[in-house]
């Protein structure tokens, strides 16, 4: 039975707990960012646009109810085309290329991004140390959302979390709203996943993956 993850300490426990060196990885603007979105139907989101409507998703720090929250943004993205194709067709393990018009997005940000390291990708404690552990990247939504507004409100100089996705294994980020000035004009790539410079990678992906494709 895997451990369960216990609500987050108090919010002034969280902050006087700090973070250690190697808890904080520092992205840098030279390593892209990816992320699968849909360009077509409802509550469609330029690539470049924060979610406002939470919380839904792990590491949504939006306040309840599930509502418009204009002063929270969060965005997720992976650092691998693999990755965030893992992530977004989890549910089904299908690569849906046609509903939504789905396009693959890689960004390279503007400047470096603060983020908290809460699965230990660079080699720090910092869940355990602080009272939970290392499921906040597996747990229901409900915890993880706890953790991610008391993160939020601890430390009010984070851009957002850095996590291992729990399809791929690889590197994923939930940014706040925080990281918004960091976000280029243009991204270095954007392509629908019906493209046929994509038809390759996006076939290695699943069958890395064990997914299906239509």
């Amino acid at each position: 039975m895997g451990a369960i993850l216990p609500p987050p300490p108090a919010v002034h426990a969280l902050h006087a707990a700090g973070i250690r060196s190697d808890e904080l990885i520092e992205w840098q603007p030279t390593d892209e960012v990816w992320r699968v979105h849909r360009t077509t139907g409802p509550h469609v989101l330029p690539w470049n646009q924060m979610r406002a409507f939470g919380p839904i998703l792990r590491f949504d720090h939006h306040p309840y109810p599930r509502s418009e929250h204009r002063e929270y943004g969060i965005w997720y993205g992976s650092a691998s085309p693999r990755a965030c194709l893992a992530e977004a067709f989890q549910y089904s393990r299908v690569i849906d290329r046609h509903r939504g018009d789905p396009y693959l997005t890689g960004v390279r940000m503007l400047r470096p991004l603060q983020l908290l390291d809460v699965s230990g990708i660079g080699g720090g404690t910092w869940a355990t140390r602080v009272g939970g552990n290392h499921s906040l990247d597996s747990a229901a939504h409900s915890l993880t959302q706890h953790w991610a507004r008391s993160i939020h409100r601890a430390h009010e100089d984070l851009d957002g979390i850095i996590h291992r996705g729990r399809f791929a294994g690889s590197t994923c980020m939930a940014l706040v709203e925080r990281a918004a000035d960091a976000f280029p004009e243009r991204p270095t790539l954007s392509l629908p996943l019906m493209h046929r410079e994509l038809e390759a990678p996006i076939g290695l992906a699943a069958n890395r993956l064990g997914y299906s494709i239509t």
